[in-house]
C-alpha cells in the first residue's frame, strides 16, 4: 500500500513536470527578443510605425496592404515579447486627412487616426493633448510608396478610470477649433 502511494505521488510529480516543460517550451517558441519581431511573426506584411517601448509594454501602429491602419500592443513576459491582438480598419480612400474622419480604436483605451499638417495642428481629447507621430520620420521611399507625404498619426491612451466626451482638431497658433467630434 505504501509503495502504491509513493508510485502515485512520483507519477503525478512526473506528469506535472512534463506538462510544465511542454507549456514552457510552447511559450518560449512564441516569444521574441524584440516586440517588432513578435508582431511581424503574426503578419510579416505590415509596415510598422513604433510609438513607444517600456520595460513591459510596447505600442506599434501599422499599415496593412497600404489601405488599412491598425494598432497592436506587444507585452514582455518571462520568455520574451509576445504580440497582442492586431486590429485595423480602412484608410480614407481619397487620403485627405484635413479633418478627424476615420478615428479608430483598439480595445477600450486607445483611439488614433491620421491628420495632415501635424506640425501646425494638435488633437485634443477633452483638454488633454494626443501624441503626434510625424510619419515623415519614416524613410522617404516608404513615405512615397504609402502616400504619406505631410501625414501624421495621432493617438491617445485613455485612463480607464476617466470618461472622455470629445475629440478636437485644433490649430496650434490661435487655438482655433477646426473640428469637434463627440465620443
Amino acid at each position: 500500500m505504501k509503495n502504491l502511494s509513493i508510485f502515485a505521488i512520483v507519477s503525478l510529480l512526473m506528469m506535472g513536470i512534463t506538462l510544465t516543460s511542454l507549456w514552457a517550451y510552447a511559450e518560449d517558441q512564441n516569444a521574441y527578443s524584440e516586440p517588432y519581431e513578435a508582431i511581424l511573426a503574426e503578419d510579416n506584411g505590415l509596415l510598422l510605425i513604433p510609438a513607444y517601448k517600456t520595460e513591459e509594454k510596447s505600442l506599434y501602429f501599422f499599415m496593412k496592404n497600404k489601405h488599412n491602419l491598425g494598432a497592436v500592443y506587444a507585452h514582455e513576459g518571462f520568455f520574451g515579447w509576445k504580440s497582442g491582438m492586431l486590429t485595423w480598419g480602412p484608410i480614407t480612400p481619397d487620403r485627405k486627412f484635413d479633418r478627424l474622419e476615420g478615428i479608430k480604436g483598439h480595445g477600450e483605451n486607445l483611439i488614433y487616426g491620421l491628420i495632415n499638417k501635424g506640425e501646425e495642428r494638435i488633437v485634443k481629447v477633452d483638454d488633454e493633448n494626443a501624441t503626434i507621430l510625424y510619419l515623415s520620420s519614416l524613410s522617404p521611399e516608404v513615405v512615397k510608396e504609402y502616400d504619406l507625404e505631410g501625414v501624421s498619426l495621432w493617438y491617445f491612451e485613455k485612463d480607464p478610470e476617466s470618461t472622455y466626451n470629445q475629440v478636437q482638431l485644433v490649430e496650434k497658433e490661435g487655438d482655433e477649433v477646426i473640428q469637434s467630434i463627440d465620443l
